[in-house]
C-alpha cells in the first residue's frame, strides 16, 4: 500500500515532508480504536483542558465520523502549506507540527492521560473540540474541530435551551450545553498536521508567524533597489494584512524560480512602467534621479505597488495584448 507524499506547489514538482505509512496507521488504528475527546476552554493559546466522556452510541458514531475524515483527507493530493496557495477539492495541505508552535504545545497537552473530567460548570467558552483514536498498539491521531457550533460561539440570538425540572421548564445555562458536530478542520498524524482550509494554519491555529517572516523577508528583498515614500507603513502592511501576505508569498516563488527577476525590481525600471502605463494608478513623487513610487494606503490603492513588484500582469495569447491581471485593463508594452 502506498503512502501519500506532499507536493510542494512553489516547486512544482518537488516534494515536501513525506507522510510514511499514514494510511496504514490509521486503518491499524481503526481496527480496534478508543476514543478519548478533551474540550478546550479559554483560548488556544492559554488553554483550559479538560475530558468529556460520551455514551458508547455516540462514541462509534464519532469514531465512524473521524474514520470518514481522515481517510477522506488521505486520498486528496497533499500539499505542503503555503499561505498564497488556495487548495482545490481533489487538494489538502500539510505542514509540520513544529511549524505551528500553539498548536503543538496544545497537542502534547492534548495527549495527557490525567486531564480533569469537564463537568460543564466552566464559564469559559469552548474554543476547540479534539478526538484522539488510540489504537491496539498505542498509536494515536487526533483530529481538531475549530469552529462551528458551540466553538467560541454564543447562542442564536433569542433562542434558549430549556429543559423539563418538577413539571415548569428552566433555561439551561450555556455552559452546561456542548455540541457535537461531524465537522473537522484539522488533523495531527505523527508529526504533521493536515487540513483544507489554507486561513486554519494562521487563523484558527495561530501560527502566523513564519508567513509574517516570510512576508517581511520577501518585502526587503524585492525592494532593496525601489525608493518608496512610506516603505516602512508598506512593510507593516505585507506582513500583518493576510491577501498581502499571500501576495508576499506569490512574489517569494517568483524569486526563487528566477533570482534574475529581483534585478528587474528597480526604481527606475518601475517609474518607466508607471509613466507608460498610468491607467496602473501607482502615484509617483520627486524628479529625475530623485523619482520615487508613492505608498497610498486607502482601500482603492494599497496593493498597487505590491501587484506592481509581483508582476500581476497577463499576456494574450490571442491578442498579443498585456493587462492587469485583476482589472483585465491593458497595459503597455
Amino acid at each position: 500500500m502506498t503512502s501519500p507524499t506532499a507536493t510542494d506547489p512553489a516547486a512544482g514538482s518537488g516534494t515536501a515532508p513525506e507522510l510514511a505509512g499514514a494510511r496504514d496507521r490509521l486503518e491499524a488504528v481503526l481496527a480496534a480504536p478508543t476514543l478519548n475527546t478533551v474540550l478546550v476552554r479559554g483560548t488556544l493559546t492559554e488553554p483550559m483542558l479538560s475530558a468529556v466522556d460520551f455514551t458508547a452510541g455516540l462514541a462509534a458514531d464519532v469514531v465512524t465520523d473521524i474514520g470518514a475524515y481522515l481517510l477522506g483527507l488521505l486520498d486528496r493530493e497533499l500539499v505542503a502549506y503555503d499561505p498564497s496557495y488556495r487548495p482545490g477539492s481533489h487538494e489538502a495541505l500539510v505542514d509540520a507540527l513544529a511549524n505551528a508552535p500553539a498548536l503543538a504545545a496544545l497537542h502534547a497537552r492534548v495527549l495527557t492521560d490525567d486531564l480533569p473530567l469537564d463537568r460543564g460548570r466552566e464559564e469559559d467558552p469552548v474554543v476547540a473540540m479534539v478526538h484522539v483514536l488510540t489504537g491496539a498498539d498505542g498509536d494515536r491521531l487526533a483530529v481538531y474541530r475549530l469552529k462551528g457550533e458551540g466553538i467560541a460561539t454564543r447562542r442564536v440570538r433569542g433562542v434558549r435551551a430549556l429543559l423539563p425540572r418538577d413539571g415548569y421548564w428552566e433555561p439551561v445555562p450555556e455552559a452546561h450545553l456542548l455540541y457535537y458536530s461531524p465537522r473537522f478542520d484539522a488533523a495531527v498524524i505523527g508529526d504533521h498536521v493536515l487540513f483544507t482550509a489554507v486561513t486554519t494554519l494562521a487563523q484558527q491555529l495561530q501560527a502566523p508567524d513564519r508567513a509574517r517572516t516570510m512576508a517581511r523577508t520577501t518585502f526587503a528583498t524585492a525592494t532593496a533597489s525601489v525608493a518608496i515614500d512610506g516603505a516602512d507603513q508598506l512593510a507593516e502592511a505585507v506582513s500583518t494584512e493576510p491577501a498581502m501576505i499571500a501576495k508576499m508569498a506569490q512574489l517569494a516563488r517568483l524569486l526563487a524560480a528566477d533570482p534574475a527577476y529581483a534585478d528587474a525590481l528597480t526604481t527606475p525600471n518601475l517609474v518607466e512602467f508607471i509613466d507608460r502605463n498610468p491607467q496602473f494608478g501607482v502615484t509617483t513623487a520627486g524628479e529625475g534621479q530623485h523619482r520615487r513610487l508613492v505608498y497610498e494606503s486607502s482601500p482603492q490603492t494599497r496593493f498597487l505597488i505590491v501587484k506592481l513588484l509581483a508582476d500581476d500582469l497577463l499576456r494574450s495569447d490571442l491578442t498579443d495584448r498585456r493587462y492587469e491581471a485583476g482589472t483585465k485593463h491593458r497595459v503597455a508594452d
